[in-house]
């Protein structure tokens, strides 16, 4: 009974570590909060209980059983979370590599302790010691991953980064994993205790620099996206401010004729030619201008954005209808509502431009509810040609993956709303809901 709790101790550190990989992925749960919190304890508790059985009965040591631990709880992590592998493995392999280098330093604790001993002979001390720098490292670094790690969640969908994150971390992992001293005794050779100490404490802290160094890559590649987006919406309000301009000069040109056209008129009528005030008066229209442009809505930059995409629909001989109502009070990033309606009129075009002989039409409606609420509402017609993978609809272009629906899933959850899309035959639907409130 002692040898199973000393390695059931050992064991339940993966519950901190789990706990901890769920402050990025909070506004990815499938079940609330304490739900979650309950399903990884005792998953923790029923895997550690096993893995100590399984010990007593072997002559494998914690740390290679620690291996198994892990993976049975990443599998529990990956079915609570609404988040593609990809980013839950990138979270937990980083966890487990932090978890794996603190056991390391239980082992040196002990290794200080016990010189003659072993690592299967794994002293209560050292598992107290490990409990305690593994409670004390996830609490403070709980509140690091919550606001930095759901920020790069939240706002990086791109696979192929977290892939590369996620192998970073698993060379460190599997780095730690055979650095691990079984026989204490070595630890006190000449200088290999100090070397040894020294080398992974270099580590550890290089693994935490890397982290930090990853975070400003990835909020300095959002930000340069994010201006790229503010100046293809300022693109595009600069053509609209072009057609208003145009727009203005003629008017000005035809209300400074307008004397001149009451003259003529004037002398026609009084000449009793009614025929050539009517030819006259249909040349006159013809001269009129029009206005180029539609006034959708007061935001400048999503007024912008829809007669962008209204004269691209045009041009392709796409029925449009646009109706639009936002709330007076706005809260909603304009360059994050521009996104949305950006993407989903981007695939609702592409969508259409595929059926050109079967009358292509979008429809799109955006509504608030009591203010509180902005709902998003596209309906496009397609080609029927569906691509999907667990349920997620992918792009059905060469080379596309659908990455601009997780976009529009990933902007609409930081607003706490939702995103759902489906189709019907040769009808597609797209539904957004965003709350009215600053992004979370």
């Amino acid at each position: 009974m002692f040898d199973f709790f000393i390695s059931f101790f050992y064991l339940i550190i993966v519950i901190p570590f789990t706990m901890l990989c769920v402050a990025p992925a909070k506004n990815h749960l499938r079940f609330k909060m304490s739900r979650t919190v309950a399903v990884i304890a005792f998953s923790g508790i029923f895997i550690s209980a096993l893995m100590s059985l399984i010990k007593i009965h072997t002559s494998m040591d914690d740390s290679i059983l620690y291996v198994p631990t892990l993976l049975f709880m990443f599998v529990i992590y990956h079915l609570l979370l609404r988040l593609h592998i990809s980013q839950t493995v990138a979270i937990y392999m980083l966890a487990s590599s932090f978890s794996s280098f603190l056991c390391i330093f239980s082992v040196i604790f002990d290794a200080k302790l016990n010189p003659e001993s072993t690592l299967y002979n794994f002293s209560p001390q050292a598992c107290i010691f490990l409990l305690v720098i593994s409670t004390v490292f996830c609490g403070i670094a709980y509140y690091f991953f919550s606001k930095y790690g759901s920020f790069l969640v939240d706002n990086l969908p791109q696979r192929h980064i977290w892939w590369v994150a996620t192998m970073i971390s698993a060379i460190l992992f599997f780095f730690s994993q055979r650095m691990v001293i079984h026989q204490y005794s070595t630890l006190h050779t000449n200088m290999v205790g100090i070397a040894y100490i020294t080398s992974m404490i270099i580590m550890f802290v290089m693994e935490i620099l890397l982290c930090i160094i990853y975070y400003f890559i990835v909020n300095a590649l959002h930000k340069m996206a994010e201006a790229e987006d503010r100046n293809r919406i300022l693109e595009m309000q600069t053509k609209q401010f072009e057609s208003l301009q145009r727009y203005i000069d003629h008017d000005a040109r035809a209300r400074h004729d307008f004397r001149q056209t009451i003259y003529t008129l004037n002398s026609l009528s009084s000449e009793g030619d009614y025929d050539s005030i009517r030819e006259y008066l249909n040349r006159y229209i013809d001269t009129l201008p029009s206005k180029e442009t539609t006034d959708y809505c007061s935001d400048s930059a999503l007024n912008a954005l829809l007669n962008h995409y209204a004269g691209r629909a045009a041009n392709d001989n796409i029925s449009a209808d646009i109706q639009v109502l936002l709330p007076t009070d706005l809260q909603v990033d304009s360059i994050d509502l521009c996104s949305i309606v950006g993407n989903i009129l981007e695939n609702a075009i592409n969508a259409c431009k595929e059926i050109p002989d079967a009358s292509p039409f979008i429809k799109l409606i955006i509504s608030t509810e009591q203010g509180n609420e902005i709902y998003i509402a596209m309906t496009n017609t397609f080609s029927g040609n569906i691509r999907q993978k667990k349920g997620r609809y992918l792009s059905t272009h060469k080379g596309g993956n659908g990455i601009g629906l997780v976009s529009i899933a990933t902007t609409a959850s930081a607003y706490g709303g939702t995103a759902s899309f489906s189709h019907d035959k040769n009808l597609f639907y797209s539904d957004i809901m965003l709350k009215n409130k600053p992004k979370n």
